[in-house]
């Protein structure tokens, strides 16, 4: 019989939100500072996303994860 374990994984998420519309050089600073705290993990595809809501726009990424 094969034994199993429970777990809880928070994770944190960092967001930097824009509104929306907003000029195209407000959106290259706040990538910017993504891909500056990413640092080497900014090299990945799925290291942040953009997301588009009502009136804003959010670049997302997970920061941590902890399990109890």
């Amino acid at each position: 019989m094969a034994e199993y374990t429970r777990r809880e994984v928070t994770t944190v998420t960092v967001e930097y939100v824009l509104p929306s519309p907003v000029n195209w050089a407000e959106v290259r600073k706040a990538l910017a500072s993504v891909e500056r705290e990413l640092g080497e993990d900014a090299r990945w595809d799925d290291a942040a996303w953009v997301e588009a809501r009502d009136d804003e726009i959010v670049i997302r990424y997970p920061k941590s994860e902890a399990t109890s």
